[in-house]
């Protein structure tokens, strides 16, 4: 018989949040601790009279001292990470069903913080973020060859927030068969991920939605595409009868990514493919008088840490401004951020002043916000970084 895992007492009055769906505990919510849990281990979580509230694994050098993994008393085996996994699995496939390239769980959304698994064909990436996950990593795969038995999978520890939980960065092939480059389906079109050494796990899933929305403006429109990474975003604006497509990136391996990309489908003579700073080329098309019907941004996050955000904020306007002074008369522009310390409402200002720059009237046709920022509600298919405003030159 297992032992009985140590109990986490809440404060007094600290329990509100547990019991209304968080999964969290923060150290200074904790009265005292029982017993004496490792890092990583299990713990009881009650409150202050010590009526249970559910099994966390447990990390005393993270603020998130506590992440409920069950409000009962399951026991966290093979078994419990099974029924997890196809619940999860069922969900994507409602929601987006036949999808090769999609983001199958998705950290506490599924009731499994800290493990994050998107599938590329028959190969998985997956992203262990925490020292409990880390401490289960044999029960996770175990439950991930049983329920999806793909061919190999990428072990993708190398988040920054692996860091705060005390834990080292790698990224490297965790079991079976990886080839150098995965080529799988995504919204009808043929594109490659490189799961080893490509950016995020692979492919920028996160923007499956707000391509579509690009694609339905691109008609009969010239297209300028910056940060085009490897060209999906272009491939969307040729599918949607652009008549002309500048495709903008500062990385070689990004953009020969991207001409086989529109090679293999067919369109690489709808795209001109440029190296250069986005900032840089944005302004060199402005001063030679370009203009665009269509304009795409996409950047890096330009805001990495709170520290950063006047810095990153400024950087957002700037590169707002001059994207909008290339657009025709009824130009649109697609700006996206997956800055998450730039907020919705900062972002919105952000897109406000560069238009004030501009000295010229737009109208809003779409705002997507980020999903709300809380545990209980990260319900979304992949991730949640989906902020896209979509204006209009007057």
């Amino acid at each position: 018989m297992a032992a009985t895992p140590a109990r986490l007492v809440l404060r007094k009055n600290q329990d509100r949040r547990v019991r209304g769906g968080h999964p969290w505990v923060f150290s200074n919510e904790v009265a005292q601790i029982e017993g004496e849990p490792a890092d990583g281990a299990l713990v009881e979580v009650v409150d202050f009279r010590g009526a249970t509230l559910g099994r966390a694994y447990y990390n005393r050098k993270s603020l998130i001292c506590a992440r409920l993994l069950t409000r009962g008393r399951d026991e966290i085996d093979a078994a419990f990470f099974i029924k997890r996994i196809e619940r999860a699995v069922r969900f994507r496939e409602t929601v987006l069903p036949d999808e090769q390239a999609l983001r199958l769980i998705y950290g506490e959304a599924d009731q499994l913080p800290g493990l994050v698994v998107d599938r590329y064909g028959d190969v998985l990436a997956v992203q262990i973020l925490t020292l409990g996950i880390e401490t289960r990593a044999d029960l996770v795969r175990e439950a991930l060859e049983h329920v999806l038995r793909p061919k190999g999978a990428v072990r993708m520890a190398d988040s920054p927030l692996r860091t705060l939980e005390g834990l080292p960065l790698s990224r490297e092939v965790w079991w079976g068969e990886v080839p150098e480059k995965v080529e799988v389906t995504i919204e009808g079109f043929r594109v490659e991920a490189d799961l080893l050494h490509g950016q995020k796990t692979g492919l920028f899933l996160d923007q499956r939605l707000n391509r579509r929305v690009a694609e339905a403006h691109a008609r009969d429109r010239r297209v300028l595409d910056l940060f085009c990474y490897q060209g999906e975003w272009s491939l969307h604006a040729a599918r949607g009868g652009a008549r002309e497509i500048v495709a903008v990136d500062s990385s070689e391996p990004a953009l020969a990514a991207a001409r086989r990309n529109l090679e293999r489908n067919g369109l690489a003579g709808r795209v001109s493919l440029r190296r250069g700073d986005a900032f840089d080329v944005a302004r060199e098309l402005q001063r030679a008088g370009e203009r665009f019907g269509l304009v795409i941004l996409d950047p890096p996050a330009l805001v990495r840490s709170r520290k950063h955000l006047a810095e990153g904020a400024r950087a957002y306007r700037e590169l707002n401004r001059a994207a909008m002074g290339l657009l025709d008369a009824e130009g649109v522009l697609m700006s996206c951020s997956c800055s998450h310390n730039l907020e919705d409402l900062l972002f919105h200002q952000v897109l406000l002043e560069a238009a004030r720059a501009t000295r010229r009237p737009f109208r809003v046709l779409e705002w997507r916000g980020e999903s709300p920022d809380h545990p209980q509600l990260l319900a979304v298919p992949e991730t949640h970084y989906l902020k896209c405003g979509v204006l209009q030159a007057l």
